[in-house]
This record gives structure tokens, C-alpha cells and sequence, in this order.
């Protein structure tokens, strides 16, 4: 009897490895399939099991040059992901009472002066950083895209150059705004109270006794004075292959690491912060990574949606995670956690393109998990009020300062009535079905738990957010205004080259002695810094470089142009009758121009 069980045992034991093989063997063909259906280089990726187990894997090419295969063990970048990361160690200088979440920044930071309107009654803290809550926007062009920056750069310099991308933008503490920035702050502060490089505490103090040991967040590339042969090479469009680069917001988006250290990663934050019998961070601390403050817009609203930590709380696929995507140049990468059911999956891409469906890769990770069904919340009935919620509404919140103009015209987003739903439509993105849940809660049609959240300010305001982008109500005039506005200085310049073009061809002696030449010229001369934007590196976009200089002051000319071209008209109106077409398209072109420099849009500066 004992031998039967004993064999009975072996035999279950034997199939339940059978099945595991052969699902891990899917899961590859399934991965293999979408790397050349999304035509991508490669793809390693680690899962984490019920009982903790991790499984490693790898597709595709480490090198499109080489053509070496990339392998589980070879070495990636993650992007972004490097928050989850650094909050942790954040975490870990809370948890031994060297830093307290509440400590306002500017107190740990002397030489940091944020512009803060709300610094009375609500100062930045560390936990504002922590949850993208501090108002701060995202980056500037040169802080992602410089040759000047070295590995060593101090971090000071990102805020040091240009003071006012201390600019806060909502009071601190009640909106999410992705921020790059502010985790570079965060950099700052390991390194104020450690008083070593932040690189160099968390490598020892984090990664070590994590037992991460194929990890870093020092710099490393493949080729250089910082050589790191397993690291996997990184590939733009039509598989150009593109090595690693130093950055100047390095903590936010800087860390190098294999598969199977981020397996290690995911089932630490899936547990109780413990590592051999020791707090290593506080449960409570762990646990809430991922969980919206109660203090932000949308959870005071009854939105449970949001980030926190280094997380932000997702729902795709029919399943509801903790996650976090990341990509830098020449990579993309994804983390999620199934914290419940103790699951999680990473995957990291050598391949950052603008055309592939990288959501493909986690759809297909989070069947492998078998994850449990979850019910969505029921629907509701309509508020009575939602009349007053249709409109338009634009995006609030500075991604990025310099394309908050273009943010406005391309971005608006129209809520229009249905029966029993509401359509949430975004010009260039899939429409949004929102159907009721609970009193002004949304639920989006694709997804379980509620979505959108309707509610007023002090202001009275009326806004819509998910928990990571906050719309406020526009009037419609206001938004056709602008949108006449960019139709009309686009059709004025446009008439004003054309006519010119035309004089010069039908007399070109007389040309330059006409009013509407310079005009015409600086408006053609746009053209000029195109080939040599094309001749430099994508990466000495932020530079003042021959291209930006060019481009920065053909914007500052084409404005003092148009005037001229005004001054020059109205002398000539003594002789001539016929320049109202002429006088009005500089009237268009005029007012675009003011329209753009009140969005500082002009000059186009891209080094500030």
C-alpha cells in the first residue's frame, strides 16, 4: 500500500512537471509568434509562480549586427521601471527611520526652491515625489536628450540649468502628473542622507541583500569606457541598433538587470517585506506601494484608481494588477504583480518602436499566469445630473511644457450622451464607453473596476479623471476659438509664401523691394534646419546644436518678419488699393504667432 501511494505520488509529481514544461514551452511559441508578427529583435521575460517558483526566458536576437541570440541570462534595461526600484529604496531609508514620507523636500534639499503657489499650506514631500503627486512636470527635451550629459554628471545639474522646471502645477498631494523629475529629486535625497552617490547605496544597500547581484544602477553600455558585454544590445525602428546613453534624470529611468533578478524583485514585493527573519521594510509600507493616497482627487471621490510608490494599480486584460512600464532608448519593458495570487510576470524588449503592440506580450503573460476570473462592477443607473458633464475638456497637467500647446489642439476629448452609457472620445485614440456604476462612477466597457470619476473643485470646475489624467471642461467656443486660430495662421502663412513664391518667379528683380519678401523668405527658410535635424544624433536633440540654433532663430525672425511685411503694406497702401487679401493674411498669421508665444511655443528653444 505504501508503495502504491509512494508511486502514485511520483507519478503526479512527474505530471505536474509535464504540464509546467509543456506550458512554459507555449508560452515561448506564443512570445516567438508576437516578436515577428510585431516585428520586434527580442524578448526576455521571467515569471513568478504560486509557491515563488521563478521561470526565466528568452526570444529573439541580443544583437541584430551580431546576430547573436539573446538568452534569459543576458543582461536588459528596464526604463522606467528603475522607479519601482528606487522607491523601494526609499522605502528601506523609511523603514530605518533615516527619512520620514511626511519630511518636505525643500528641508532635506537646501539648494531646491520649488515655485510653489500652494507652499503655505501644502509643502513637497517625499511621498508626494513617491506618488507623481508633487505637481511637478515631467521633463524638458534636453534633461532626456543631450550629448553633454556624462554618467557622473551631478544630479543638481537637471534643475541647477533652467530654475523654473521647479514650477509646481497643481497644489501638491491632489493629482497624479507623471514625473521624471521628481524622481530624480529622489536620487538627490538618497544621496543627501546617505552622503554617497545614490547609485552606490542602492547597489550595496538594496540590490545586495536582495541577492539581485546581476543588477546595477550604475551606468553600463556595450561598447565604451563602461563596458558590460552581456548586456543585451538596443534596436530602434527597422532594427538600427542603438547602444546605451547616459542621461541626466538617471534615477528614473537608469538600471540594468537580467530576468531572473527582477523574478527576485517581484516575489520580495509580493511578500511581507521580511528577508531572514528581519524587517527589511515595513510591511504596512510595502503593502501600500501601488495603493493611491486618500488625500488625491480621485480617491476622495471614490476613485480607487491611481499610483503610489513606484505602482500604479491596472486594469487590462480583465484582470486588476500593480504594474509599472518602463522604456528608455533602445528598450521597453513591463512589470506586473497579482499580489492575491502571489503571480507576477517581467518582460523586457531590446527594441523601442513606435509601430508594435507591445500590450500583445502582457495579454499573453497573463493567460500563462491562469490567473482567477474577477467580476466587474455592476452597472448603475445614469446621474441625473449628466447633462451638465457634456462637452469638451482638456487635459490638465505639463507632461511637457514645451508641447502643452499641441497637447491642447491634438488631445481634447468630447463626452457625448449615448442611452444608458457615455462616449468618452479622444481625437487620435479609440473611443471610451462609460457606462454608470455608482453616483458620477464610470466604468469603461473594457475594464472590471471603475474608471472615471466625475466631480467639481472649489473653483467649481467640472473635471474627469482615472486616477492618472485629470480633464477639465472647456466651453466650446473657447475650444473652436483655438482651433480657428491655428486653421486661420496656417492658411495665412500659407497664402503669404505662396503669393511671394509667385512674385518672385514673375519678377524676380523687384522682388526683394517688395514688402511680402522677407516674409515669404522666412517662412520657406523653416524648411532649412530639417536636413540638419536629420544629419545629427537624435540624442543632441536637447543641444544647441546648428540645427536648434537655426531652428530657434527662424522662430524668432518669422514674428519680426510679418511685422515688417505689415509696415511695408501699409506704406505702400498710398499707391496701391488691392493688399486686403495680403493685409489680412498677415492679421492670421499674426495672431497664431501671439497665440504660440503665450503658450511659449515661440521661439522654439529647445536646450531650456
Amino acid at each position: 500500500m505504501i508503495k502504491i501511494s509512494a508511486l502514485s505520488l511520483l507519478l503526479c509529481l512527474f505530471s505536474l512537471s509535464s504540464n509546467a514544461q509543456n506550458s512554459k514551452k507555449t508560452l515561448h511559441q506564443n512570445i516567438s509568434a508576437a516578436l515577428a508578427n510585431e516585428k520586434l529583435a527580442g524578448a526576455a521575460w521571467s515569471t513568478v509562480d504560486s509557491i515563488g517558483q521563478i521561470w526565466t526566458d528568452a526570444s529573439g536576437i541580443k544583437n541584430a549586427y551580431t546576430k547573436q541570440t539573446l538568452t534569459s541570462s543576458d543582461k536588459v534595461q528596464v526604463g522606467s521601471i528603475t522607479k519601482t526600484l528606487l522607491a523601494t529604496g526609499i522605502l528601506r531609508l523609511v523603514t530605518m527611520n533615516k527619512i520620514s514620507l511626511e519630511s518636505p523636500v525643500e528641508e532635506i534639499l537646501p539648494n531646491i526652491h520649488f515655485q510653489n503657489p500652494w507652499s503655505a499650506q501644502e509643502k513637497v514631500t517625499i511621498k508626494h515625489l513617491l506618488d507623481h503627486t508633487a505637481g511637478l512636470e515631467n521633463l524638458r527635451i534636453w534633461q532626456m536628450f543631450s550629448k553633454q550629459v556624462t554618467p557622473n554628471t551631478p544630479l543638481a545639474e537637471s534643475f541647477s540649468r533652467e530654475p523654473s522646471v521647479l514650477q509646481i502645477y497643481s497644489r501638491p498631494g491632489s493629482r497624479f502628473s507623471y514625473s521624471n523629475m521628481g524622481y530624480t529629486l529622489l536620487g538627490m535625497v538618497i544621496e543627501a542622507v546617505t552622503r554617497q552617490r545614490y547609485e552606490d547605496y542602492l547597489d550595496t544597500y538594496l540590490l545586495q541583500p536582495l541577492g539581485m547581484k546581476e543588477s546595477t544602477f550604475s551606468f553600463v553600455n556595450q561598447k565604451g569606457n563602461y563596458p558590460e558585454p552581456r548586456l543585451a544590445m538596443g534596436h530602434l525602428e527597422e532594427m538600427k541598433t542603438q547602444a546605451a546613453v547616459p542621461m541626466y534624470l538617471r534615477p528614473a529611468g537608469q538600471f540594468t538587470t537580467t530576468a531572473y533578478d527582477m523574478g527576485i524583485f517581484m516575489r520580495f514585493l509580493m511578500g511581507i517585506g521580511q528577508l531572514r527573519g528581519y524587517s527589511f521594510i515595513d510591511k504596512e509600507l510595502l503593502a501600500g506601494m501601488g495603493n493611491p493616497g486618500a488625500d488625491t482627487e480621485a480617491k476622495l471621490h471614490g476613485l480607487d484608481m491611481g499610483y503610489a510608490a513606484g505602482l500604479m494599480k491596472r486594469d487590462r486584460h480583465q484582470v486588476v494588477g500593480l504594474a509599472h512600464s518602463g522604456n528608455t532608448v533602445g528598450y521597453h519593458a513591463m512589470m506586473y504583480l497579482f499580489p492575491k495570487e502571489k503571480k507576477a510576470f517581467f518582460i523586457t524588449h531590446n527594441m523601442d518602436s513606435e509601430t508594435a503592440n507591445y500590450e500583445v506580450f502582457n495579454k499573453i503573460l497573463i493567460q500563462h499566469l491562469n490567473l482567477k476570473k474577477q467580476e466587474a462592477v455592476p452597472v448603475g443607473s445614469m446621474p441625473v445630473d449628466i447633462q451638465h458633464w457634456i462637452g469638451n475638456y482638456v487635459e490638465l497637467g505639463h507632461q511637457f511644457k514645451f508641447m502643452a500647446y499641441l497637447d491642447f489642439i491634438s488631445g481634447f476629448v468630447t463626452l457625448i450622451p449615448g442611452k444608458d452609457h457615455l462616449v468618452f472620445h479622444q481625437s487620435q485614440k479609440d473611443p471610451k464607453i462609460l457606462k454608470p456604476t455608482s453616483h458620477h462612477l464610470f466604468r469603461a466597457s473594457d475594464k472590471l473596476a471603475d474608471s472615471h470619476v466625475f466631480f467639481t473643485d472649489g473653483e467649481q470646475n467640472r473635471l474627469i479623471t482615472d486616477g492618472f489624467k485629470t480633464y477639465k471642461k472647456i466651453s466650446s467656443f473657447y475650444l473652436w476659438t483655438m482651433l480657428m486660430s491655428l486653421i486661420l495662421g496656417l492658411l495665412g502663412l500659407l497664402y503669404l509664401l505662396v503669393s511671394g513664391l509667385i512674385k518672385w518667379i514673375s519678377n524676380r528683380k523687384a522682388f526683394l523691394q517688395q514688402p511680402i519678401a522677407m516674409p515669404s523668405i522666412c517662412i520657406l527658410a523653416l524648411l532649412l534646419p530639417i536636413p540638419f535635424f536629420l544629419m545629427q544624433h537624435f540624442t543632441s536633440m536637447g543641444d544647441p546644436t546648428l540645427a536648434s540654433v537655426v531652428l530657434a532663430v527662424l522662430t524668432i525672425m518669422l514674428p519680426l518678419s510679418l511685422l515688417f511685411g505689415v509696415w511695408g503694406t501699409i506704406k505702400k497702401k498710398q499707391t496701391d488699393q488691392s493688399i486686403g487679401i495680403e493685409m489680412m493674411a498677415y492679421i492670421f498669421s499674426l495672431q497664431w504667432m501671439m497665440v504660440l508665444l503665450y503658450w511659449g511655443m515661440l521661439p522654439v528653444l529647445l536646450w531650456v
